[in-house]
């Protein structure tokens, strides 16, 4: 989940929390699992341009996510038997035009060459000199997976490092080809052209009721908006797995998706920021699941992001690098309740 999301949507809707409101006015209350079992609908939006899943792969990944939300959280998951596979043009269409108020504002135009990168650096200076880390373990840290050099060791030389990074990895999708030989992130002849890679559209997707609890989908989602990112974010270039997000028309108030993209695709950038790695179709769904259930940890419970503990899977990964992320799980050692982070309730989903 992406962790400005509350940033995002509260801008995007204008909505500023005043002193008298209440969280439960501005939030999805947290949900009551009868006997800590549940059956959500899910649903496949599926991008014929890229990586497709079959029938039984979904269902791998489905049982992933089940193993681990019931061996991390105590729920057991009744995944259903038949999935609904969309095209996902159908599904992004009627998006147009059903966004509020200052939406587009919020989005960068990477596109275009018309983003304000000066606001993405003040806000990365801001979140830099905020952390308790010196400015010189920061840069130690980051340093390697940046595509340029720090020169300096003020708050401030890291933040062009990192929005440089954020620029040339986010644009690279303009002009890196898919399998059909057209970008992997623009117009294609014969298809009308959709935000499809835009997270904030994604957002939209679940507040416009779609019914579902769960979404997998195959379309790589990448995209700058106006929000203050962390550095481990903006490095990725955008690259957004999968997030929790508010959805009227659910029992739960929320939607998960998730992508299988950054798993399955061995495009070189993928790579580099999955430290190198290639992995197997088998392996690339455990990955999907486990994503899939650290979503449903955000969707269950509001649990935060618990940094300081590798055996939690509300643990983020760093950058794609998922191997080395999901090799660290233990339940036994992050149980719900035992830190902070891992509280019911944690986080905060924003009604919009």
């Amino acid at each position: 989940m992406r962790c400005a999301l509350a940033v995002f949507l509260a801008a995007l809707t204008g909505l500023l929390l005043s002193v008298a409101a209440t969280a439960s006015e501005q939030a999805v209350s947290l949900p009551q699992i009868e006997n800590d079992r549940f059956a959500p609908r899910v649903i496949y939006l599926e991008n014929p341009r890229f990586e497709t899943l079959t029938t039984d792969e979904l269902k791998a990944i489905l049982a992933e996510t089940a193993q681990l939300v019931e061996a991390h959280f105590g729920v057991r998951v009744d995944m259903p038997q038949d999935i609904p596979v969309l095209h996902i043009d159908d599904v992004f269409t009627p998006l147009i035009g059903a966004e509020p108020n200052g939406m587009k504002d919020m989005i960068g135009d990477f596109r275009g060459g018309q983003v304000d990168w000066g606001f993405m650096r003040d806000g990365l200076v801001e979140q830099i000199e905020k952390q308790k880390t010196p400015i010189k373990d920061q840069i130690a840290f980051a340093q390697p997976h940046l595509s340029e050099a720090v020169e300096g060791d003020i708050a401030e030389a890291l933040a062009e490092a990192v929005v440089q990074t954020f620029k040339s990895r986010l644009k690279y999708w303009t002009t890196a080809k898919a399998g059909d030989g057209y970008p992997v992130i623009g117009e294609v002849p014969g298809r009308r052209d959709l935000p499809l890679n835009e997270y904030g559209y994604w957002s939209l997707m679940a507040r416009q009721g779609i019914p579902a609890e769960i979404v997998l989908t195959n379309q790589l989602v990448a995209s700058v908006e106006y929000m203050q990112l962390p550095v481990h974010t903006s490095i990725r270039g955008g690259i957004t797995a999968g997030a929790t997000e508010y959805n009227p028309a659910s029992p739960l108030g929320s939607s998960v998706w998730i992508t299988v993209f950054p798993m399955l695709s061995n495009d070189p950038q993928i790579q580099r920021l999955r430290n190198g790695k290639t992995y197997s179709r088998r392996d690339a769904l455990r990955y999907a699941g486990a994503m899939l259930a650290h979503e449903m940890g955000h969707q269950l419970f509001h649990l935060g992001h618990p940094w300081s503990n590798a055996a939690c899977v509300m643990r983020p990964a760093e950058l794609l690098d998922f191997a080395a992320w999901t090799v660290e799980f233990d339940a036994e050692n992050c149980r719900v309740g035992s830190i902070p982070p891992m509280e019911p309730g944690a986080i905060k989903i924003p009604v919009w």
